[in-house]
């Protein structure tokens, strides 16, 4: 999976009872790295909880962080833990502010430790709304939620420790990530809602498009970044399928799968802060360090539905 040699590398995981943290975090430990997470089970789960993996139980803002990266001397650190609702950002912006102090106290603690690489999470939604696409890396920022604003604002911090103290990075922004163990998103709800026989519902249209890109492959670009020369002149990278699909569309397949074709959304006003049309390219990935998407919408809503044992 990765050419880096990761066995007995110690590594810290922020956000690894979540959704996608978790995942990797597994993965890691499977490699033979010593990991251990930090999350506060804000949207995280116990049951998500690798028996191999060390946890700490901390807000990453906590100062107590300091005491995990004193005992652990990490070599890598994977910064996930962030909040991830948008539309709950635009209600009340101050909550993502959580999200940048933690991420701070985090690079922080980094820097001192003498981490070798930090990955961080973010978002592809930095860009806003726009009308030239695909996205590219080079493409301005101009985030149009709290969420964004945050994620922009943490990668900027992390530039900063690199420039003012060496410290190796790298930033991952995701299109929209689904599969197994996620619990917000619209995905993840459609398939909720309808497998109960309810209507999800869908906020505007349905026209809005969005990128999908299944989190096992994104798991794999977290391992494929190791490989990375740290003195990479710009170490940003989309992480997307390239191909968009309207939520309508969406709904539709997953309907479809699921035994009911009539099963039709609930129709609810446009929300403010949300991208229209959502597609990155991921041609710098695949140029810096070989990555593509290998499991197509079609194959990982498959392979949702048989995690949650909807379908055989």
């Amino acid at each position: 999976m990765t050419k880096f040699d990761i066995s007995n590398k110690n590594i810290i995981v922020t956000g690894g009872a979540g959704f996608i943290g978790s995942r990797l975090v597994g993965t890691l430990v499977e490699l033979g790295a010593s990991v251990s997470i930090i999350d506060d089970l804000s949207t995280g789960k116990k049951e998500n909880l690798h028996p191999r993996a060390r946890f700490y139980h901390l807000d990453m803002g906590d100062e107590k962080v300091s005491d995990v990266f004193k005992k652990e001397q990490p070599d890598i650190v994977y910064h996930l833990a962030f909040n991830t609702n948008v539309p709950q950002s635009v209600v009340n912006p101050l909550f993502d502010a959580r999200g940048i102090s933690g991420s701070l106290n985090i690079f922080l603690n980094a820097h001192r430790s003498k981490v070798k690489k930090v990955v961080m999470a973010s978002s592809s939604f930095v860009y806003g709304n726009t009308h030239s696409f695909p996205l590219t890396e080079q493409h301005p920022t101009q985030p149009i939620s709290p969420y964004a604003i945050s994620k922009i604002a943490s990668e900027n911090y992390l530039r900063f420790f690199n420039q003012a103290y060496n410290l190796p990075f790298v930033v991952l922004r995701y299109a929209t990530v689904y599969g197994p163990r996620q619990i917000g998103g619209a995905l993840a709800d459609y398939i909720r809602k309808i497998s109960s026989h309810q209507h999800a519902e869908m906020y505007g249209d349905g026209n809005l498009t969005r990128d999908y890109v299944y989190v096992d492959d994104v798991v794999r670009a977290n391992l494929l970044v190791l490989e990375l020369d740290d003195h990479h002149p710009e170490p940003i990278f989309n992480l997307g399928s390239g191909q968009e699909i309207t939520l309508n569309v969406l709904y539709e397949k997953i309907a479809r799968l699921l035994g009911q074709p009539d099963n039709h959304p609930l129709y609810l006003p446009q929300r403010a802060g949300e991208m229209l049309r959502f597609v990155v390219s991921h041609e710098k990935a695949k140029k810096e360090f070989g990555w593509e998407p290998q499991i197509s919408l079609d194959e990982g809503i498959l392979r949702t539905l048989k995690a949650y044992k909807l379908i055989s």
